[in-house]
């Protein structure tokens, strides 16, 4: 860089630099490089610095979403299949306990009814049914031989009695009685379970009623067969009995009517509760005992279908009542074995666990019969697994987070200090340096940041010293452009001399058209003393209420007149048209457009529209049309308005910029509508009036509308 008559000049610039100058900067982009109040860049918004600062928090957010919950979803899928898994061994088990029992208990009476047929059919047992029903025809022919039955009953007794002990002796876990009953039903001879269960006692003499009952299908019979009788309850329990025919011996085999009958009365209790007992016992804990107490939520119910009656249960105390009474908590599952069901359910236990049971039918009865296990218990050590699991998992994960949450802290903190300092520097602050002690990202964060610095320093520093002769450049380009055309005023004013100076009015005209010129050289010499207000937008105008005719036919005078014949000049204007402008400026704006649409229609010529009006919103308009070459529509959007940007031989390209400006700092607006080939109609829109601070100023309308005191023909 060297000065050159105290201007300084920038001589070179390095195609490296980050930031190379554009070859003609505008206004706007000094202004965006100026450290000044009014141009400073936005510093960062606080929401900026607490986004940065939140880092930690999304960090933490996305490690819960992508690791923690994933592996609490883990674990709780493993618990919830090793759940399953312990619920369907459970199921098992129960289920083959269940079956187990009801084979069992069909076993024990099938055998019961083997041996009760082998009773019925021994040679003692026949003989004495044969003489019980001779004896029975003795009575029935002679009442009074009846005193005398007792005493043949008695001594007839022995064998059958050595016969029945026999039978009982090999039946005493299961067998209550057993009772021989006559032709007529009659019991004739019994053997009665003591009470201590050890032994039996023989009744011949004073029957009961109730002791002779017995299915009376036998009496129809012609082959051994055993019938069982429905479920009953007796003192002692619950009690099925078995009830088989006997035949005399001279009868033929399975072929006439039963002498008799022998009847054996199960508790039925009992033959359930010694498979219910074996069950138990695999449920007691390993290590313990026979004596050791039975699990309380493993249990064996045996219920009647047809009463609801308990007849066994694992705990004695609820046997031989009604189901629904002592086990409410039980009644889903008593419903579903009444109903003669086969199958699995759960149930809540008294003592507040969950339970398995498993039920099945026992064949041939109206019993069923069922197992149940306890879940609590067994899914106890999953779910002991689980939160063993899920505590470590908890662990894992916050032991996790925290050491995210300090890496994360430590490199927040760097990016917060380099967002403050960025907004510094952004404030205008180019002094500042951001320092980050830690590497990483941050680090070269900062450094790109210091280097950027560095280079806008020193941009600023040298467009410091270029926008002195940039702008001196650019005033003295709009002054040459004034002059230019105040020379080709004059020169048009001399020219007209030589012939038209021998007319009083045309001296007078001469003389007016001078002066004017006059003002309007020492208007433009002032600008130079005053650089600032040179660039249109950037100074105070001073705007009164002005009448826009004469402005107008001035400059038609002026710089439209002398043209003719050569081009036609057409001139439609109201009697008075008030704007609030600066004269001077809208002068010059004026005489821009019509010089303009002179040089497009060149030498051939054409026709030069000058129209004015009233619009809608206190606003008024002035248009300038020609039927020159006109413009195409990218160069209307691209160029036309660029500074330094112009399609002529001679001219520097900023005419139509400075109107534009002009127009737009008077609250105005310049409109243009061209054809190619057609001609081009510029059309200025002002207010008619000062618009008052915070009023609605309406929005000119479209070159395209229509115009208030526009004659016929007008153009559109």
């Amino acid at each position: 860089m060297r000065k050159k008559g105290g201007v300084p000049l920038i001589l070179s610039h390095s195609p490296s630099d980050p930031f190379p100058l554009p070859p003609d900067p505008s206004p706007l982009y000094l202004a965006a490089l100026r450290p000044s109040r009014a141009a400073r860049p936005t510093p960062f918004e606080p929401s900026q610095v607490v986004a940065a600062v939140n880092l930690r928090t999304k960090l933490i957010v996305v490690f819960a979403l992508l690791a923690f919950l994933p592996l609490v979803a883990v674990t709780l899928l493993a618990y919830r299949a090793g759940s399953g898994a312990v619920e369907a061994s459970l199921r098992g088990r129960a289920t083959d306990r269940a079956s187990r029992m009801a084979r069992d208990v069909e076993h024990v009476l099938s055998v019961q009814e083997s041996r009760l047929l082998e009773l019925a059919s021994a040679a003692p047992a026949r003989e004495y049914a044969s003489d019980q029903a001779q004896r029975y025809d003795e009575v029935a022919a002679e009442p009074a031989a009846r005193s005398a039955s007792p005493a043949v009953r008695e001594a007839a007794s022995s064998p059958v009695e050595d016969l029945f002990r026999s039978y009982a002796g090999d039946n005493t876990a299961h067998l209550q009685s057993v009772t021989f009953l006559d032709r007529a039903g009659h019991a004739t001879f019994r053997l009665n379970r003591t009470d201590d269960g050890k032994s039996f006692n023989t009744q011949t003499t004073d029957f009961l009623g109730t002791q002779s009952r017995h299915d009376e299908r036998v009496w129809n019979e012609r082959a051994a067969k055993a019938f069982r009788s429905q479920v009953a309850e007796e003192r002692y329990g619950a009690a099925l009995r078995l009830t088989a025919p006997v035949f005399s011996p001279e009868v033929v085999e399975e072929g006439g009517t039963p002498a008799g009958a022998v009847v054996a009365e199960l508790r039925l209790g009992d033959v359930v509760g010694e498979a219910g007992k074996a069950f138990a016992a695999e449920a007691r804990p390993d290590g313990e005992g026979a004596g050791a107490p039975e699990q309380a939520r493993r249990v064996v119910v045996a219920l009647d279908n047809a009463g609801g009656q308990v007849v066994y249960h694992t705990n004695g105390a609820l046997s031989h009542q009604t189901a629904s009474k002592v086990m409410p908590y039980f009644s889903a599952v008593e419903k579903r074995m009444r109903d003669g069901e086969s199958g699995a359910d759960f149930y809540d236990a008294p003592d507040g666990g969950l339970s398995l049971a498993a039920f099945r039918q026992a064949a041939g009865l109206n019993l069923s019969v069922a197992a149940s296990e306890d879940y609590t218990e067994a899914v106890a050590p999953v779910r002991r697994a689980a939160l063993v699991g899920g505590v470590v998992a908890l662990l894992a994960g916050l032991s996790g987070a925290s050491l995210m949450y300090f890496f994360a802290g430590r490199e927040t903190r760097g990016i917060d200090r380099v967002a403050r300092s960025a907004s510094a520097i952004a404030a205008g602050d180019l002094d500042q340096r951001i320092d980050v002690s830690h590497s990483g990202e941050t680090r070269e964060l900062a450094e790109n940041f210091n280097a950027m610095t560095e280079r806008l320093r020193d941009l600023i520093a040298r467009e410091a010293e270029s926008r002195q002769f940039a702008s001196f450049m650019r005033i003295s380009a709009m002054v040459s452009h004034d002059l230019k055309n105040a020379i080709a005023g004059l020169s048009m004013l001399v020219s007209n001399m030589e012939k038209q100076f021998h007319r009083e009015e045309f001296r007078a005209d001469a003389i007016e058209s001078l002066r004017d010129a006059t003002e309007k050289l020492k208007r433009t010499v002032a600008r130079l003393s005053e650089p600032a207000k040179s660039l249109s937008g950037e100074y105070r105008i001073a705007a009164r209420a002005t009448d826009l005719v004469p402005v107008i036919r001035r400059v038609l005078a002026t710089n439209a007149e002398p043209t003719r014949p050569l081009n036609e000049v057409e001139a439609h204007l109201p009697e008075r048209l008030v704007a609030t402008v600066e004269p001077e400026r809208v002068e010059n704006v004026v005489e821009n457009l019509v010089i303009n649409a002179l040089e497009a229609m060149g030498a051939k010529g054409g026709r030069l529209t000058v129209e004015a009006g009233q619009l809608d919103g206190d606003l008024v308009f002035f248009s300038v049309s020609d039927t020159g070459v006109g413009m195409t529509e990218e160069f209307i959007r691209t160029r036309l308005y660029r500074p330094f940007s112009t399609t002529k031989n001679k001219g520097i390209g900023l005419g139509l910029f400075t109107c534009r400006e002009v127009v737009e700092a008077h609250g105005g607006k310049l409109e243009v509508q061209s054809t190619p080939g057609a001609g081009t109609r510029f059309r200025v829109v002002l207010p008619s009036r000062l618009i008052n601070s915070g009023e609605r100023r309406e929005r000119p309308v479209k070159a395209t509308a229509a115009t208030h005191s526009a004659p016929p023909g007008a153009p559109d």
